[in-house]
């Protein structure tokens, strides 16, 4: 993962991991999280944590549409110490982003990772991560999905 420590520039090891149940639990009772993610217990969970640490820096709700050959972010966060300018560590949203595309491409869907993001995030998904818009949904495809998973995964395994 390229996890990147804000103030010195250091390449930090991280890995996405399953929710658990116990995670769910520690998410609710830290409130380092504005959403109730025991509400997307239904959906695949995934949160990413330093390798060296049990703190979680962000969480991801997925829904697998293997009919139309993609899988739907529903939801993603990161904890509330690591957003806005102040935040210590880069580019959590993005190694979740680029984990789903991997997982888009492992399981045939050519990359194809679509979300609904908030109106006034459509931009920022676009200029951020290269999400085209498709009515209210946004998209992206192969070559998008393949430039995110090298600029925040690399070779590594998912």
């Amino acid at each position: 993962m390229n996890l990147i420590e804000k103030k010195t520039g250091e390449r930090l090891n991280g890995v996405v991991e399953k929710v658990s149940k116990s995670d769910l639990k520690r998410i609710k009772k830290e409130k380092y999280f504005g959403f109730d993610w025991n509400l997307e217990a239904d959906n695949q969970l995934y949160k990413i944590r330093l390798t060296k640490s049990k703190e979680i820096l962000g969480i991801l709700s997925l829904i697998d549409y293997p009919k139309e050959f993609r899988i739907h972010i529903n939801l993603i966060e990161s904890s509330k110490k690591y957003r806005g300018k102040d935040k210590s560590i880069l580019n959590i949203p993005g190694c979740l982003i680029a984990f789903t595309c991997k997982m888009a491409f492992k399981n045939g869907n050519e990359g194809f990772v679509s979300l609904t993001p908030k109106t006034e995030l459509v931009e920022y998904y676009n200029k951020t991560y290269g999400f085209l818009q498709f009515g209210t949904q946004m998209a992206v495809l192969e070559e998008i999905s393949e430039s995110l998973i090298q600029k925040y995964i690399g070779d590594e395994e998912i």
